[in-house]
């Protein structure tokens, strides 16, 4: 459960993503976001 404010609370789905799903995500992103530079950079190593 994670809170949304006003005291509410929602379930939350949680998903957990293979090496490769994480790599195919990254290389697609927009890489003028730091994050996925980041991730870009990380997987080119």
């Amino acid at each position: 459960m994670v809170g949304i404010g006003s005291n509410t609370v929602r379930e939350l789905i949680d998903y957990e993503l293979s090496r490769y799903a994480c790599y195919l995500i990254v290389q697609n992103g927009d890489s003028r976001k730091e994050v996925i530079a980041l991730g870009q950079t990380y997987f080119a190593i």
